[in-house]
């Protein structure tokens, strides 16, 4: 039976009735950031003393929505994770971490999205922050930095909403959540998602193809969807190579953290004035999550799947915008088979509550009640509405200082985690285990919890207080980063079957199943091997990954898996040299000016990145327009991409 065939008579047959819920052991479970910087030493802290941490849970955050990973190929190239700079992105290394850390009890999930991978700073700024007057709470934040909405431009990142100027992001920073209508098990999806809907119409949005040029129908504004279209030109459903890729790596998990505010104040329905509905956005997410929990029972049925849920995500009442309330309760009535695939049971990861990042700002009625202000009234407030609607959930926590409001701007309303206040939590939700953010987070103040301390108590709390890891403590990383000696399996060969469709929006293929098949390829792979240090003009061949490719222009440091310039010719027959790989550096090389002038194969700095000019250039932003390719990133970047509950 080919996979096509194996997918969609899974779709059919996953049971529409909802079984009894049935919760899995309590977890405690802590989100590692990572980074080319520190990101492997500190998981390689971890899985050193991975029997006397006191969780059973790292979630690894964040791989990119559009990622692609073909199946066998061992490369964390596309996925996003900016784990590593070797050859295979921090592949092995990144395995071996995870073995030893479940060989002591301790789950690894792979957490996709975040809030950079799901925000498109032009439809957050003009919809979300900017959509409701300019008396809501982040507005300061247009004003500190543009003036008013209409001077939000790309330039200054649309006022910087998504996250502030000292992070110099650019377009290329974000993401968001792809509908790859080509996929034969989207297409299952989104006709489950349209057959049980609950509420308006659904209606989905393919022409939103990051990478691509959109414009806006309201006021025919026309930007950039942020992320690529590297799924797209490989034909691939990046929902599916999570659970490729998850197999691959024997993770325990994958987590979905589904944060897109901006589509769900975009796209709702109802009157001028409020409330209004959220259904179109309840309709993305579900479909995304069913397409996931097809792929699993196809690929590898015993992965679980979790996701991080909005604080308010399991009210039923009436929304006024801004945030993601409804979504979940509405995902559990109208799709129950989904939700509890995820919540309970055999696959169940949890739904993972975001209850942090709260404020007590009345101004705009942040409290759910007069009576309910102080952090655990509100975590506790809203953790019974999932209970209270029978949705089984989990409490999470932030350690050290909140990220809203922001510190710069409104820190006396800010609710962090002290001692009374986890106590207080605890005393209700403990017994039913938890996450936090994040493991190597500081704690700010004296007054706040360390992460130490936090998940001792989360964990005695949920575990037993004799448990033996529970009185062990988040170790300080050390070490260096993964060297590059770790062997690349050659990429499998794919088989694509495919029928033409009407779409007018590339591509034209109504199916990404994919068939893994070993082949030999004619090429050969005796070519020179991929080099980052090496220049090479237009023609050029080399050998990378077991494939030969061929330069279409001038390129140095453009991984070759990474797409343009290069053109995949196929697999290769001979083994060849073994590629290379160095660090990203950004020494000796000048930060990128709108006044300086650039031939093709410049080098310029940009928001921690490296990148390359295609062809003469002057005035167009890196990490935006196409002239330039984004290469690796600097040694000392870090970029924050945390679990949000944005206002």
């Amino acid at each position: 039976m080919r996979l096509t065939t194996a997918l969609v008579t899974i779709a059919s047959a996953l049971v529409v009735a909802c079984s009894s819920q049935v919760e899995a052991a309590p977890v405690v479970g802590g989100y590692l950031l990572v980074d080319p910087t520190n990101g492997p030493s500190k998981l390689k802290a971890l899985a050193d003393n991975a029997a006397n941490i006191p969780i059973n849970r790292v979630f690894l955050a964040f791989a990119r929505p559009g990622m692609v990973y073909v199946p066998g190929s061992n490369t964390l190239a596309n996925v996003g994770l900016n784990y590593a700079s070797t050859a295979d992105f921090g592949f092995a290394d990144l395995k071996t971490r995870v073995a030893t850390l479940q060989a002591a009890g301790v789950e690894v999930f792979l957490s996709v999205g975040g809030w950079n991978y799901g925000c498109f700073p032009y439809l957050y700024t003009y919809y979300s922050v900017g959509g409701y007057g300019t008396t809501t709470p982040n507005y300061y934040k247009i004003q500190d930095n543009g003036g008013s909405l209409a001077s939000c431009t790309e330039a200054n990142m649309w006022c910087y909403t998504c996250e502030p100027k000292s992070e110099n992001t650019v377009l290329g920073d974000f993401d968001i959540f792809p509908e790859p209508s080509n996929s034969t098990t989207w297409q299952a999806a989104q006709k489950y998602v349209v057959a049980q809907a609950g509420g308006d119409a659904p209606v989905f949005h393919p022409e939103m193809v990051p990478g691509h040029n959109w414009t806006d129908p309201v006021n025919q504004m026309t930007n950039v969807v942020p992320g690529n279209d590297y799924f797209v030109q490989q034909n691939r459903d990046p929902y599916q190579d999570l659970v490729y890729l998850a197999k691959d790596l024997g993770l325990a998990g994958v987590d979905i953290d589904y944060e897109e505010m901006w589509h769900a104040d975009y796209f709702k329905a109802g009157a001028t004035a409020g409330p209004w509905t959220s259904h179109q956005t309840v309709y993305k997410y579900a479909a995304i999550m069913r397409d996931v929990q097809i792929n699993i029972q196809a690929i590898q049925p015993s992965l679980k799947l979790a996701t991080a849920a909005s604080a308010a995500g399991g009210l039923s009442t009436s929304w006024w915008g801004g945030n993601l309330k409804n979504i979940w309760y509405d995902v559990y009535k109208w799709y129950p088979e989904v939700y509890n695939f995820m919540a309970s049971g055999t696959n169940g990861g949890g739904v993972n509550v975001m209850t942090y990042d709260l404020s007590d700002n009345e101004q705009y009625y942040e409290c759910p009640d007069a009576n309910t202000c102080t952090l655990s009234q509100q975590v506790n407030y809203y953790m019974k509405t999932y209970s209270d609607n029978n949705m089984v959930a989990h409490v999470g926590y932030e350690i050290g200082i909140p990220a809203y409001p922001a510190s710069d701007h409104d820190p006396t309303h800010q609710l962090p985690l002290t001692q009374a206040e986890l106590t207080s939590i605890l005393a209700v939700q403990g017994a039913n285990g938890g996450f936090f953010w994040e493991l190597y987070k500081p704690a700010g103040s004296t007054a706040n919890l360390d992460v130490t301390t936090a998940a001792q108590q989360i964990c005695k709390a949920a575990l037993g207080a004799s448990t033996p890891r529970c009185a062990g403590v988040i170790p300080q990383p050390g070490g260096t980063t993964p060297s590059s000696s770790a062997t690349v399996t050659a990429t499998a060969t794919v088989t694509v079957t495919s029928t033409t469709t009407s779409t007018t929006f590339v591509p034209t293929t109504t199916s990404t199943t994919v068939v893994p098949t070993t082949t030999q390829g004619s090429s050969s792979c005796s070519v020179t091997a991929w080099s980052a240090s090496t220049s090479y003009s237009s023609g050029t061949q080399v050998s990378y990954n077991g494939h030969l490719y061929t330069a279409q222009w001038w390129s140095q440091n453009n991984v070759p898996t990474s797409g343009a310039p290069w053109t995949d010719n196929g697999a290769c027959s001979g083994t060849g040299p073994t590629p290379t790989a160095t660090p990203g550096s950004c020494s000796g090389i000048s930060a990128w000016s709108s006044s300086t002038a650039y031939s093709g194969g410049a080098k310029v700095t940009s928001g921690g990145y490296i990148y390359t000019a295609q062809w003469w250039t002057q005035g167009d932003t890196p990490g935006s327009a196409a002239v330039w390719t984004k290469g690796t990133a600097c040694t000392g970047t870090l970029r924050r991409r945390r679990l949000h509950q944005r206002k």
